[in-house]
């Protein structure tokens, strides 16, 4: 008797499950480690102070993903490709904001500032100290390089000779003035951003790329760069529009590693249940059909001359036949093999179809395959 069935291959639910949450657990932590670095990288060239406020929102993000990561790994995934556009946003805004910090001569303003402040301390040392604490406190770069002209008339205020201003009077005016500020470099961040978010863009799709591309097929590896240059090649394209195509190419991917995965413990669950149960197995290997799909093949055969045969592809399709067998010699080897890989290893091979049998194959000559032992014997 001989048979080609077609069937689907699944994982029971909760086997699926502990495969995804591990493939998408480590590909989650490959982008925590490259925002980690990404975040180092903009403290290491002096750029974090240009951010601060953005940059120490983006640490604790990624603290609190990195807790979840454990316990909840899909919506760790999620805020995870959320967070990912703010931390690659930061180089680019951060550096821009410094070029214009550096052209109005930021620096040598305070250091003049501060000047002045040392020369009238004897005269109002209360004021100069509040007013150089003040100026200290105001860490925020870009917003007070955009007061600028009010902080300087202020100062001439304070510290003219006639001055009778009071500390109080002094604070509560330098207070308003930072909050104007801050207010004003909330929207000329928003304005760079925007300037620069198809920079932002390529460093996010040059990430996906370099962190999933290397878990993929080579050919799904190959496509999935050339659509990530696709995607960043358009410069006129709409960058919010180019935000979510870069995050369908990341879901894309990350179902083609899921599957993968799924595959993998498929291929492994076969491979064992067949050696269990007396055959000899040969190593699984990749094929590709004359239709351009690639499949894993498992080639098994006992010494009596039966052979198995199972075809696992990516999409969670599967063929496996049983030949060289007399009668129904061939549904007993059927009936041991396929329980086994449900009851042991949680593999369901659903939808199967005989979509070949010649049951009546009695007078068929098994052609027995020599053992080791046989050789030897020989």
């Amino acid at each position: 008797m001989s048979q080609i069935h077609n069937a689907r291959y699944r994982l029971e639910r909760e086997q699926r499950q502990r495969v995804a949450e591990e493939r998408v657990r480590n590909t989650t932590y490959s982008f925590i480690d490259r925002y980690h670095s990404e975040l180092a990288s903009v403290q290491q060239q002096g750029l974090a102070e240009y951010v601060q406020e953005r940059y120490n929102s983006c640490l604790s993000q990624l603290k609190r993903i990195e807790a979840e990561l454990a316990h909840d790994p899909f919506s760790a995934r999620e805020r995870s490709k959320s967070l990912g556009n703010d931390v690659f946003a930061l180089r680019n805004v951060a550096r821009r904001i410094k070029v214009q910090v550096e052209e109005a001569q930021y620096q040598q303003h305070r250091d003049e500032l501060e000047a002045k402040a040392n020369a009238v301390k004897e005269r109002k040392a209360h004021i100069s100290n509040a007013w150089s604490e003040a100026l200290r406190n105001w860490t925020d770069k870009l917003s007070l390089n955009l007061m600028l002209k009010e902080v300087k008339e202020l100062e001439q205020q304070v510290f003219a000779e006639q001055s009778s201003v009071k500390l109080q009077d002094l604070l509560d005016q330098f207070k308003q003035l930072k909050t104007r500020g801050l207010a004003k470099a909330v929207e000329h961040r928003a304005i760079i951003e925007k300037q620069t978010q198809h920079t932002t863009n390529c460093d996010v799709v040059q990430a996906v790329v370099d962190i999933v591309s290397p878990s993929l097929p080579a050919d799904e590896s190959k496509k999935l760069t050339e659509q990530a240059n696709t995607i960043i090649s358009a410069n006129s394209k709409d960058a919010n529009e180019q935000l979510k195509e870069i995050d369908h190419l990341s879901d894309r991917a990350d179902k083609i590693i899921e599957n993968e995965a799924v595959r993998k413990e498929t291929v492994k669950a076969i491979f064992t249940t067949l050696k269990s149960t007396g055959f000899t197995v040969q190593k699984p290997k990749m094929v590709e059909t004359k239709a351009g799909i690639r499949e894993v093949v498992i080639a098994a055969s006992r010494p009596a001359g039966n052979r198995a045969r199972f075809k696992i592809r990516l999409d969670g399709s599967c063929t496996y036949e049983f030949d060289n067998y007399r009668g129904q010699t061939c549904k007993k080897d059927i009936d041991q093999v396929l329980p086994k890989l449900s009851e042991v290893y949680g593999v369901d091979l659903s939808d199967s179809r005989v979509v070949w049998s010649n049951p009546d194959d009695e007078d068929a000559q098994m052609k027995p395959i020599p053992s080791q032992t046989m050789n030897k014997k020989g």
